[in-house]
Parts: C-alpha cells; structure tokens; sequence
C-alpha cells in the first residue's frame, strides 16, 4: 500500500503542471530522450542481516532514451545518478546506474487519457563509499509499472513504480518515479490508399472508397453521414463544435429613421454567413443599436427593426436557417462614439453580431 500511496502522489505532480492537457493520440512508434526523478525506498535492504553499507532512503535522477517499436512494445535505456548516505554508519555515498528493459502497452485501454504500461529489465550498480568500506557494485532485476500520457504532440509525461531485487543478497528497493520525454522520429497510421488489382492482361485500378457527403471522411468510417457542405469534422465524420464566443461587429450605417440595409454591406454581412456554415451547431444573435436622436422608446423600436433587417439579409440572400437568429434592440444605450456629432452618430448606428456554439481546434503535427 506505502508503494501505491507514493506512486499516486507523483502522478497528482505530474498532472497539476501548469499548462499540460491531454493530447490523447499516441504515435504509432517513436523514439524519445526523458529526465526523470525518483524516490528510492531502500527499507527492505536494512532486513538482509546487519550490514554497514545499507543506505538509508534517498533521491534518484538521471536521463533516459526509449525506442517505441510498434503500439505494444518499447524499449527502455536509463542513466541515473544520487548521493545516498548509509544508514548505520552515516557515511556518504555516491551511485551511478545503468538500466536496460522492455515495457508492454495496452492498444486501446486509456483511463482519462492515460496509457497504462508494465515492464521488466537489469539494472548495473556502481557504488562508491567513504572509508573504509570503498567501492563496490551490484546486479540487480527489476520489474515496473505505470501510467503514461501525452500533453502535447511532442512531449510525454509519466509516473510509475519499480520493484528491484539485488541477485547477490536478494533484497528488494521499492523505486517511485515521475519524468518527461520529448518525442522524436515519430509515425502515425497512414490513410488507406486506392488498390490496384492485377489479373493477366492489364492492371485495373479499383475506385477509391466512397464518400457521400464530401466531407473527406468515406462512408465506412462516417458516424455522421449527413454533414452539410463545408463543416468541419472530426475523424469520425461529425461536425466540429465551437467552444468559445466570437464576436463580430458588423458597423451597417442606417440612414437616419431608416431600417434598410444598403447593398454596400453585404459583403460583410457575407463573411459572417461563412462561419454560420462552418459551424452548422452554432447560433447568432443580433443587436441593434441607434444614436441619440430621437426619443428612448422610439429608439428602442428602431434598433430592434434594424437587427430584423440584417437577420432578413442572412436569412434570404445567404440562406441561413431562421431558426438559429434571435434578434434584439438595444436602442441608443450602449454608445460606441459620441453623439455630439455626425460621424460619432452614424458609428452609433449599427449592428453588433454574436455567434456561439462549441467549437474544437484541430492540433497539426
């Protein structure tokens, strides 16, 4: 229980560094350069009879170098240095250690993220003490475990826990570690290409995978198979959400007392209608707004008329879904220039844009 309580604590350390979120898509094969940092729990030597040398707990860094041969298997080289103290006699100690092994990964099993691995391998002691005992060294086998995950497309995070047992005396060191490795050389699966078939007279190309809705998804993998024309999707074929408030203003000068929308503005007008149809989920509101001139409730109506105005653009000349504009006015309330002249007025009178939804970026190698 001590070893699994000290392991939980340096994955909770890992996962609190500011900055870090899940990047889930391991590569395929990869090689990676690590530093890492452990705890050693060296208790279980003190119980192999009365030895001088026996250290007391202490700290272990070094580097590490990993080669990812395919999704299930690794290989695992590690250098690492500390400077214990012996537990009886309270001498110091300096240690350097070279580990070799292999760890298995889980294909598919993630928990929130998180790819679990075993391991096993050799560990070389060289161990060098004060007077009198001198130097000596050690072979020892060790098994591991532990979790993995990718905060970013190049970098990997882990925590885990070793077990090693010295072949000579038999005793077993209990190891918690923690540390980063920054990727490299990595691959990831290909996309599927056109086959060709082959009998005796010629060669005849089969046609591509077929994909209904063009949105570069084929049918076969399409979990969305109605996506409207120019969405984003994901792997799955399902239109990407928005997450995040953009805000557009849209500076449509009215005429004084006047609701129409003047041909001059369509273009941007345009450019709004575009994001609509990029995030076929997300949805729009409208605020009018007028000057001062006027009375307060009758600017109240104004602008209201005004936002109806634009929402009849997007809605007859681009084609956009009713459904998905609410208007409102704001009347003379919320000032953008000031209204002791004309060109502060004709800023005044506008329209303000919102679009909301879930929106999610997609991450480039």
């Amino acid at each position: 229980m001590r070893l699994l309580r000290r392991a939980l604590c340096l994955s909770a350390l890992v996962v609190v560094v500011p900055g870090v979120g899940a990047f889930e898509n391991f590569p395929i094969s990869y090689n990676s350069l690590g530093v890492e940092g452990s705890y050693v729990d060296s208790g279980n030597s003190r119980n192999k009879g009365v030895k001088e040398d026996n250290f007391s707990n202490y700290g272990e860094y070094g580097v590490n170098f990993t080669r990812q041969f395919e999704p299930r298997f690794s290989m695992f080289l590690q250098a690492t240095y500390a400077e214990p103290e012996t537990r009886l006699t309270n001498l110091d100690g300096e240690l350097w250690r070279l580990s070799a092994g292999g760890r298995v990964h889980p294909l598919k099993f993630r928990l929130s993220g998180w790819r679990p691995f075993g391991g096993l391998g050799y560990s070389y002691t060289d161990i060098d003490i004060e007077a009198p005992f001198g130097p000596k060294d050690e072979n020892a086998l060790y098994i591991e475990g532990g979790m993995q995950r990718m905060v970013s497309p190049r970098f990997l995070v882990e925590a885990g826990v070793r077990a090693r047992t010295e072949l000579e005396d038999g005793y077993v060191d209990g190891q918690y570690f923690a540390g980063v490795h920054y990727l490299f050389g990595r691959e990831y699966p290909r996309a599927p290409d056109p086959q060709v078939r082959i009998d005796k007279t010629r060669p005849v190309a089969v046609a591509p995978p077929k994909d209904s809705d063009g949105d570069g998804v084929i049918d076969e993998l399409d979990k969305c198979p109605d996506t409207p024309q120019g969405a984003l999707v994901d792997s799955d074929g399902c239109p990407k959400e928005l997450t995040k408030t953009i805000r557009e203003t849209l500076y449509v000068e009215f005429e004084l007392d006047r609701t129409e929308v003047r041909p001059q503005y369509f273009q941007e007008i345009g450019e709004l209608a575009k994001i609509l149809r990029q995030y076929p989920n997300s949805t729009i509101l409208l605020e009018g707004h007028t000057d001062s001139t006027g009375s307060s409730s009758y600017n109240q109506q104004l602008s209201k008329s005004r936002a109806d105005a634009v929402m009849k653009v997007l809605v007859e000349r681009f084609e956009i879904d009713v459904d998905r504009i609410t208007t409102s006015g704001m009347g003379e309330s919320q000032p953008i220039a000031s209204n002791k002249t004309a060109e502060g007025r004709a800023q005044n009178r506008r329209v303000e844009a919102i679009v909301s939804g879930k929106y999610s970026e997609i991450i480039k190698k």
